[in-house]
């Protein structure tokens, strides 16, 4: 499972473990507890390691097992994804940022309010807390009544990463993020490097220019009649800062598939990526377009705002390419 989203950021290296906790309540009363943790690390020139592992066997306590491991070069934009489970590495290059779309359009289904929590100390550093409520009135997510997500979040200004995030959605239950055993300092160089017997395939994600309209025309883009445009008006557009690369399916490596996929993705006030479908690329097959949509809910942006400044929630259409070689 994914924890904490590292930016790659120079000149703030660390390592830290990042635990994790979802627990669900059942409908008869029953409450489901997972954990895990994954081993982060930033070096000095920005290059992040994330790594994935499976949920731990509460009977067994074993350690959980490491099924993948995500390393970010921002020099050469190169990201490598890690399997060490087949010896596989997927090896793509980011052609491009993600783009600002003038015409976007906002979405605000979700009446959202901020709340500062002050200052605290986790791990010897000072954290501010935030927590942002989303409230979805009935229908809005196929509610039959008013649904409420709280989001809390504890920032470190010295490692611009958050320290604490719990999640509290009553239709996945209450996620904790924590990072614990931080090491501040230059982290190993071999975290960052690939295993040399491992096979290497060579994956490509273009995505398109800020003149391109996030890759459609106006004229294709999805229309919400009575909502404003992002972009006019005073409000503004979001700006991803964490945009994993969508991963070919078996099936469409294995075809040598290539084309494209057109997403919709609602941008919410605190960065993430909900309520995302297909727009276009249905044909394309093989599951690269669910492919694509896994990546993007992953995600993490710089919201959108308003004329008065405050975060706001905006769809967004945003074509992403496969090639490969």
């Amino acid at each position: 499972m994914h924890g904490e989203q590292i930016p790659p950021i120079a000149n703030l290296p660390f390592t830290a473990k990042v635990e994790l906790e979802t627990v669900n309540q059942l409908p008869n009363g029953t409450f489901i507890t997972h954990k895990t943790y994954n081993l982060d690390a930033r070096d000095s020139l920005g290059r992040t390691r994330n790594e994935a592992r499976r949920w731990m066997n509460p009977q067994t306590g074993a350690e959980p097992q490491l099924i993948r491991v995500h390393i970010y070069d921002p020099a050469t934009r190169t990201r490598a994804v890690v399997f060490p489970l087949v010896k596989t590495v997927r090896r793509s290059i980011q052609m491009a940022a993600f783009p600002a779309a003038p015409e976007a359009l906002s979405l605000q289904k979700a009446v959202t309010s901020r709340e500062d929590l002050g200052a605290d100390t986790m791990q010897g550093l000072p954290v501010r807390g935030v927590r942002v409520t989303e409230t979805y009135e009935p229908g809005a997510l196929g509610n039959d009544r008013s649904l409420t997500i709280v989001t809390e979040n504890w920032h470190s200004d010295a490692l611009k990463i958050n320290l604490l995030t719990k999640r509290t959605d009553p239709r996945f239950g209450v996620q904790t993020v924590r990072v614990t055993e931080l090491v501040r300092g230059e982290p190993e160089a071999s975290l960052f490097s690939v295993p040399e017997d491992y096979k290497v395939v060579s994956e490509t994600l273009a995505q398109q220019n800020a003149n391109d309209s996030f890759g459609i025309s106006s004229s294709e883009a999805p229309t919400l009649p009575g909502f404003a445009r992002a972009g006019v008006n005073g409000v503004g557009v979001p700006t991803c800062i964490y945009c994993p690369i969508p991963q070919y399916t078996d099936k469409a490596r294995a075809a040598k598939l290539n084309g494209s996929v057109v997403v919709q993705a609602v941008v919410t006030a605190d960065g993430r990526a909900e309520n995302i479908s297909i727009v276009k690329g249905h044909e394309l097959g093989l599951g690269l377009d669910q492919s694509a949509i896994r990546a993007v809910s992953d995600w993490r942006f710089k919201p959108a705002t308003g004329p008065d400044g405050k975060p706001v929630a905006v769809v967004v259409p945003v074509e992403v390419t496969f090639r490969i070689k």
